[in-house]
C-alpha cells in the first residue's frame, strides 16, 4: 500500500481476522455434510497452505535485521504460553464442568496464575527482556488493556447471547443462516467504515460510538420472547457486528502510537493486545454463560413455585398437554404425567428466555459503563491538553501605523 494508506491498511489487516467467526458459521455446516469433520479439517489445512503461499509471495520491503532473541526468551515463552493456555481452558470449560465442582479447574487456575507470575518475574528482572513489563504496567497500557477486554466482553453477546438464545428456541442452522449473513455484513461494514474514517487525532471517539451501538443492540435484544425469530434480531445484531469491528482499528493505532517512540515495545504490545483480545472474548463468554445459567435457575424456581395443580389454569394446561398423547397412551395416569412433562419443558423454555433477556441487559450495562468511563477519559484529556497559541507581536511604543 502507498504510505498514505498505511494506517488504513493496518485497520484492514487487523479487522479482517475478525470476520472468521461469521464466515465459519456460514460454511462449516456445508463442509461437515460433504465429509464430516475430515472435510472441515482439510479445508482448514488448505486455507493455512494458501496463507503460507501469500506470505511467501508478498515479501516485506528490505530493512535492517537484528538478532534479538535470546535463549532465555524461549523459556519465558514456554512458561507464559502454558499459563495462558491453562487460563483459556478454565475460561472455556468452567461453566460446562462448573466452577466449584470439577477439581481440575482449581488446579489449572492455580498453575496458570503461578506460571504467568513466574514468567513476568523473569522478564521484569532481565537486563534485555522480551516483554517490557515496566512499560506494560504503565497507566496508559493498563487502561488500554482494560478497554479492549471490556469491549471484547461486550462483543461476545453474538456468540454467547443471540446464537445461544436462538438455539434454545430450537432454531437450526438453516433457520439461522440469514442471521449469520447479517452479522457478516455488519462486520464488513464496520471494518470498511473504520478504515475510511480513522483519524489519529480522534481515536477514543470510535470506541465510544462502538459501545453506544452495541449497547443499543443489546437493549433491543433484551425484550425478546419465545416468539422471537432471527428476523427480529437483524437490526440489533447488525449494530453489534458493526461495533465489534469498528473499534479494533483505532484501538490498535492507539497502542502502536506509543510504540513508535521505542520500537522495542512492539513485541510487548502485540502480546498485550492479542492476550486481551482473546481472553476478553473468553472471559465474556464465561461470565455471560455463567450468568445465564444462574438466572435460568432463579427464573425456573420462581415459575415452578406458581405451578400448582390447585390452579385451574395449570390443571387445564396439564390436561391439554396429556391429551396430545391420547393416541399413544391409554393409561390416564401416564397421559397426566406426559402433560406435566410438557408443562415442565415449557416452564424451562420460558426461564431460559428470561435468563437470556437478563444477559442482554447485563451486556448493555457493561457497554454503557465502559462508554461513560471512556467519555470521561476523553473529556479529561481534552481539558488538560492546552493548545499552544502564538504570542501576538507588540509594536514598539514609538512606532506609528501607516
Amino acid at each position: 500500500f502507498p504510505a498514505k494508506w498505511r494506517l488504513k491498511a493496518l485497520v484492514l489487516g487487523l479487522g479482517t481476522s475478525q470476520l472468521a467467526l461469521p464466515l465459519a458459521r456460514l460454511f462449516s455446516e456445508d463442509l461437515l455434510q460433504i465429509a464430516e469433520w475430515r472435510g472441515l479439517y482439510l479445508f482448514e489445512l488448505g486455507m493455512a497452505l494458501l496463507s503460507l503461499g501469500c506470505v511467501l509471495l508478498l515479501k516485506l520491503p528490505p530493512g535492517d535485521r537484528f538478532k534479538t532473541f535470546e535463549k532465555l526468551d524461549f523459556l519465558t515463552f514456554a512458561i507464559l504460553a502454558t499459563g495462558v493456555a491453562l487460563l483459556c481452558a478454565v475460561l472455556s470449560l468452567g461453566r460446562i464442568d462448573w466452577w466449584l465442582e470439577a477439581d481440575w479447574i482449581g488446579v489449572a487456575l492455580a498453575c496458570s496464575i503461578a506460571l504467568i507470575i513466574m514468567g513476568l518475574a523473569i522478564e521484569h528482572n532481565r537486563s534485555n527482556p522480551m516483554l517490557m513489563t515496566r512499560w506494560l504496567g504503565s497507566g496508559t497500557m493498563i487502561r488500554l488493556a482494560l478497554a479492549v477486554t471490556l469491549i471484547r466482553m461486550v462483543t461476545s453477546e453474538q456468540s454467547t447471547g443471540a446464537v445461544g438464545f436462538m438455539q434454545n428456541l430450537n432454531m437450526g442452522y438453516e433457520q439461522l443462516h440469514s442471521l449469520y449473513v447479517v452479522m457478516l455484513i455488519g462486520s464488513i461494514a464496520g471494518l470498511a467504515t473504520s478504515a475510511l474514517t480513522i483519524d489519529p487525532k480522534h481515536l477514543l471517539m470510535p470506541l465510544i460510538i462502538s459501545l453506544a451501538l452495541m449497547a443499543t443492540g443489546s437493549v433491543m435484544d433484551s425484550f425478546s420472547n419465545n416468539l422471537t425469530r432471527p428476523a427480529n434480531m437483524y437490526f440489533s445484531q447488525f449494530l453489534l457486528a458493526f461495533g465489534s469491528t469498528f473499534f479494533l482499528g483505532p484501538t490498535m493505532v492507539f497502542g502502536t502510537r506509543n510504540v513508535l517512540t521505542n520500537p522495542r515495545n512492539l513485541v510487548s504490545f502485540s502480546v498485550l493486545f492479542g492476550i486481551c483480545n482473546n481472553l476478553g472474548g473468553l472471559l465474556g463468554a464465561a461470565l455471560l454463560g455463567t450468568f445465564q445459567i444462574v438466572r435460568e435457575k432463579y427464573h425456573s424456581s420462581h415459575i415452578v413455585d406458581h405451578l400448582v395443580m390447585s390452579d385451574p389454569l395449570v390443571a387445564a394446561r396439564v390436561q391439554s398437554g396429556g391429551s396430545a398423547f391420547g393416541g399413544l397412551l391409554a393409561d390416564p395416569s401416564l397421559r397426566n404425567l406426559a402433560g406435566m412433562r410438557s408443562l415442565a419443558n415449557a416452564a424451562t423454555r420460558e426461564a431460559n428466555v428470561l435468563a437470556y433477556n437478563d444477559v442482554f441487559m447485563l451486556i448493555a450495562v457493561i457497554a454503557v459503563l465502559t462508554m461513560i468511563w471512556l467519555s470521561i477519559r476523553a473529556l479529561w484529556l481534552m481539558s488538560t491538553t492546552k493548545a499552544i497559541e502564538p504570542t501576538p507581536s507588540v509594536p514598539p511604543s514609538g512606532a506609528t501605523s501607516s
